[in-house]
């Protein structure tokens, strides 16, 4: 199971239990943030649920573990 969600401009492939990147999000470490622009969801089975743009009724629950910066360049 996965799912493709958008996030500060950018799409996200997300995969349960992963940890992801992301940019200019305004959470603490330690709190829940849910995602509503899901724009594809792949499930167990095989099927696989496209938005319009995004999917009816889909959201993406993940916690923030910290944040982190760049190189500097």
């Amino acid at each position: 199971m996965y799912a493709i969600i958008q996030s500060g401009g950018r799409q996200v492939r997300v995969d349960p239990g992963t940890i992801v990147t992301l940019d200019h999000m305004t959470v603490e470490p330690g709190q829940e943030v849910t995602f509503d622009r899901v724009l594809l969801v792949e499930k167990d089975g095989g099927q696989v649920l496209t938005g319009a743009p995004y999917v009816a009724d889909a959201r993406v629950v993940g916690v923030v573990s910290g944040e982190s910066r760049g190189p500097k360049i």
